[in-house]
C-alpha cells in the first residue's frame, strides 16, 4: 500500500482490528479506536462478544470461530487455537473446514469494508496471511460476493505484508519514532530539555 491514496488494513490476531489509511495518515477516530473491525455486527445476532456487543465479526474469524466449526469450547488462547488448526488443515479435512469457514467470513466482512471505505488496495497481516494462503478460494468467494457491483469488475487487490509475522509491532514501532524522530516530534522534545 506504500503508493496508493487510501489504504485499508486488515489484521487477525485474538479478533479483528486494523486501520485506515487515507494520504498516509491513519484515521484512528475521536478516541483513537478507530479500526476496531471485529466489533462490526458482520457475525451472528445471537452470539455474545466480551465487548459487551452482540453478533462481532470477531466471533466469527480467528480461534474462537474455528473451535465452534469443530464443536469445541471457546479456546482460552483464540489464537494460538487458530495456528493449530491451520497448521492441522494441511492433512486434516475437518480442520480445513473450520479455516474455510473462516476465511469465508473474512473474505465477507473485508468486502463490506470496501463497500464502506473505497480503497484503493487491502492490505492483511497477521492470521488474516495464514487464513489466505490455506484457504484462498474461500477468502476470495467470500470478499467478491460481499462487495457491491461497481467494485466486482476491478476490485481492490488484497495483499500481504511484506514485513512478516509480526509486521504489526514494527508499525507501532514506527509510529512511536514518529513521535520523536520527526521534525514535529524533535521541536516538541527539545522544548521539553531545559539546557
Amino acid at each position: 500500500g506504500k503508493h496508493a491514496r487510501v489504504v485499508l488494513h486488515v489484521i487477525v490476531a485474538v479478533g479483528v482490528g486494523g486501520v485506515l489509511v487515507v494520504d498516509g495518515v491513519a484515521v484512528d477516530g475521536t478516541t483513537g479506536a478507530g479500526g476496531e473491525f471485529g466489533h462490526l455486527p458482520f457475525g451472528d445476532p445471537a452470539r455474545s462478544c466480551p465487548c459487551g456487543a452482540r453478533g462481532c465479526w470477531d466471533l466469527e474469524v480467528g480461534g474462537r470461530a474455528m473451535a465452534r466449526v469443530l464443536g469445541e469450547r471457546p479456546p482460552r488462547n483464540p489464537r494460538t487455537r487458530a495456528e493449530q488448526v491451520i497448521a492441522d488443515a494441511v492433512n486434516d479435512q475437518v480442520s480445513q473446514s473450520a479455516v474455510d469457514a473462516t476465511a469465508q467470513a473474512l473474505g465477507r466482512g473485508i468486502g463490506g469494508l470496501v463497500n464502506a471505505t473505497d480503497p484503493d488496495i487491502v492490505t492483511l497481516s497477521g492470521l488474516a496471511v495464514d487464513i489466505m494462503r490455506t484457504a484462498p478460494d474461500e477468502l476470495e468467494s467470500g470478499y467478491r460476493d460481499a462487495l457491491m457491483r461497481f467494485h466486482r469488475s476491478s476490485p481492490p487487490a488484497l495483499a500481504t505484508t511484506t514485513l512478516g509475522p509480526d509486521s504489526h509491532l514494527t508499525g507501532a514501532i514506527d509510529r512511536a519514532f514518529d513521535l520523536v524522530l520527526t521534525p514535529d516530534g524533535l521541536d516538541a522534545w527539545s522544548r521539553l530539555v531545559v539546557p
